[in-house]
């Protein structure tokens, strides 16, 4: 039940080229998902100067929410007993037995990286970019 309230992140970097990178984002619960959505940018800027550029450009995003059944609660039952005389009326309430959903999200961004030199008008700066998101 832990995992599902706090949940993990999970970023995975894949090479397209030399100043290209694929970077896929896997959130799992609430808070995860809030923090995956606050760290894209930052990521994407901190890959940036990790491979030695110093601009970048979201060429291409693409986002999907879902959620996943992680597990059941267990099924509880409580029974009651009321004596009247020589009579016992007994009432039975079943409890639980509902699915644990998790939300789930991933993130695709395709990071084209540049030079100062070679920069594009709209490429952003990673260190800007890095001192606004703290």
């Amino acid at each position: 039940m832990a995992l599902a309230v706090s949940g993990c992140v999970t970023q995975n970097e894949l090479a397209l080229s030399r100043n290209v990178y694929k970077l896929d984002i896997d959130a799992r619960g609430s808070f995860a998902m809030e923090d995956a959505a606050q760290s894209t940018q930052r990521r994407a800027a901190e890959l940036t100067l990790s491979k030695g550029y110093t601009h970048y450009i979201i060429a291409d995003a693409n986002s999907e929410r879902g959620s996943e059944v992680v597990g059941m609660t267990p099924w509880m039952s409580r029974t009651t007993s009321d004596v009247r005389g020589s009579t016992t009326y007994r009432n039975t309430y079943h409890y639980g037995g509902g699915p644990i959903v998790e939300e789930t999200s991933r993130t695709t961004l395709i990071v084209v990286m540049f030079t100062p030199m070679d920069a594009p008008p709209d490429a952003l700066d990673a260190r800007q970019v890095l001192a606004y998101s703290r």
